[in-house]
């Protein structure tokens, strides 16, 4: 286990490490703020779904070279990287502490985050996606020490913040929630199929602290796959829950065909 010490001075290096990297760094994002238009689909594979209990960090530098990652970072709507500098640790903490993502989503301040504090919109927040190309991974899930680095895409997005809405009695109907992590999802798949990518890390999308109902975000996973725009475009999906294996029996049981 990692004390919070220990996260603290991994974020710090991290942040360092890329003030020396950063002029050669070919990494860029851009505030997705539509809905993505459904494409054409070229049905090149035949897609395979694994549900696993594994650091997400794993997996991403077990993906082979030549097939164009994306990661999805269930992302704080309000605090840019989630306080990963402070020792706080989640899936979104995982990443920004181990890649040069926070510099990116750091550009958004204003238009995402800023924005999401000022129209909480009910504790869905904003659609918006933060779409960052190449961002570098430096380190896998020992987190002991850097290694040669691991380009990825990462869709950063907000989950609707459930556990807000019932502190502030507050919590909206079922559907309304559901159709906010659908589009979010499909907005999601949406981008990741225009960049191209092969292999994709998804997981658990608002379930832990924001207290989303895991079966109704994996029956959501599954609707937004099964649409015929997705068929034979990803080669491979991972849903990387870490333990919970109650939630992961869940996403097992429900994204098997």
């Amino acid at each position: 286990m990692m004390n919070k010490e220990r996260l603290q001075l991994l974020a710090h290096k991290t942040m360092n490490i890329y003030q020396v990297e950063m002029r050669q760094l070919p990494q860029s994002s851009e505030l997705i703020t539509e809905l993505p238009v459904e494409t054409e689909t070229l049905n090149q594979y035949e897609t395979k779904i694994v549900v696993k209990d594994e650091n997400l960090l794993y997996r991403t530098f077990r993906v082979p070279e030549d097939k164009k990652l994306g990661i999805m970072n269930f992302a704080s709507p309000v605090t840019i990287g989630g306080n990963f500098q402070y020792g706080v640790n989640a899936q979104e903490q995982t990443i920004c502490r181990n890649s040069f993502l926070y510099p990116e989503l750091k550009k958004y301040r204003r238009t995402y985050y800023y924005h999401n504090i000022q129209n909480p919109n009910d504790f869905l927040f904003s659609p918006y996606l933060i779409y960052a190309s190449d961002i570098k991974f430096i380190r896998d899930e020992k987190e002991d020490q850097i290694l040669k680095g691991k380009f990825a895409d990462v869709v950063s997005v907000a989950a609707p913040d459930v556990t807000s809405m019932r502190k502030n009695n507050k919590v909206l109907p079922a559907e309304k929630i559901a159709e906010d992590i659908y589009n979010k999802v499909l907005a999601t798949l949406r981008v990741f199929k225009n960049h191209e990518t092969k292999v994709l890390i998804l997981g658990a999308f608002g379930c832990g602290a924001f207290g989303n109902d895991p079966q109704m975000v994996a029956k959501i996973f599954k609707q937004v796959l099964d649409r015929s725009e997705f068929e034979g475009v990803f080669e491979e999906i991972y849903f990387d829950i870490m333990k919970n294996p109650q939630v992961l029996k869940i996403f097992e049981n429900t994204l098997k065909d």
